[in-house]
């Protein structure tokens, strides 16, 4: 999935108020989570699929889906 194709999944929407993404990981300001996420992997200068805020994004979308 690209970074286009999870701003047009993830941006815009209504999500409930916490989120799990995974046992130990769970989202309670989605908004701020979701802006922190996106800013950070318009600065990784590496292949965006080593980044750990697509790596949480990725996680994210799997667990609104």
């Amino acid at each position: 999935m690209t970074v286009e194709e999870l701003k047009t999944a993830l941006l815009n929407r209504d999500f409930p108020e916490t989120v799990k993404i995974d046992k130990h990981q769970v989202v309670s300001e989605v908004d701020k989570f979701l802006k922190i996420q996106f800013i950070e992997i318009d600065i990784w200068k590496k292949e965006i699929i080593k980044s750990p805020a697509y790596l949480r994004l990725l996680a994210f979308h799997e667990a609104v889906r």
